[in-house]
């Protein structure tokens, strides 16, 4: 994959930014508390910290490839928008690579990730776990074993996250890493919510 220079994030005080592989895994250690300058000139991707180390900046984290419905996200909005019609325009909003979205807010009082919204995982995602196992775990074992892999692996594919925070731990892949794009706001205007 090619590396990206994304230096120019260091120009954003009080947010703390990691290089992270495209598989979104930070690639350095304890990036969860340390606030310093990383060498972002050669790395796949770039993650933004929540937390303590970025000024209790949290995110909520919406999945909407697993959204069976397709409205997932609007009628989130107007949820919202119905019970505090000023809370969305404070937020920094995100669109992800795989079409979901981040609301980015910061806010006196946060905690860690938390899973916030799921649903059961349907019989044909099973099966695509199973498939997928299974063909990861032949080409390295025998295939018994590997129809024992991947028939576990299936029976505990239980659930898929659609909305999540990120909060203290945590990070979320964030623009200018490739598919990824700030839709609303921008990284200086992360703003500041009522714990309500």
């Amino acid at each position: 994959m090619a590396n990206h220079n994304f230096s120019d994030l260091h120009n954003f005080d009080g947010l703390q930014f990691i290089p992270v592989n495209e598989f979104k895994q930070p690639i350095v250690k304890d990036w969860q508390t340390t606030i310093k300058k990383h060498d972002l000139s050669k790395c796949y991707g770039v993650g933004l910290v929540c937390g303590t180390p970025s000024g209790n900046v949290e995110s909520l984290d919406f999945d909407c490839k697993y959204d069976l419905t397709g409205t997932l996200f609007e009628d989130y909005k107007n949820a919202v928008n119905t019970q505090m019609p000023t809370l969305l325009k404070k937020m920094v909003v995100q669109k992800t690579k795989n079409n979901g979205y981040h609301f980015i807010y910061r806010c006196a009082e946060i905690q860690g990730n938390l899973k916030l919204a799921n649903r059961h995982t349907t019989d044909i995602e099973k099966q695509q776990t199973y498939d997928l196992t299974y063909k990861n775990e032949v080409t390295k074992s025998s295939e018994e074993q590997a129809i024992k892999v991947a028939k576990k692996a299936s029976e505990n594919d239980k659930v898929r996250v659609l909305i999540e925070s990120r909060g203290a731990g945590g990070q979320i892949v964030i623009s200018p890493t490739a598919g990824y794009e700030i839709i609303f706001g921008d990284l200086y205007s992360i703003t500041e919510i009522s714990k309500e």
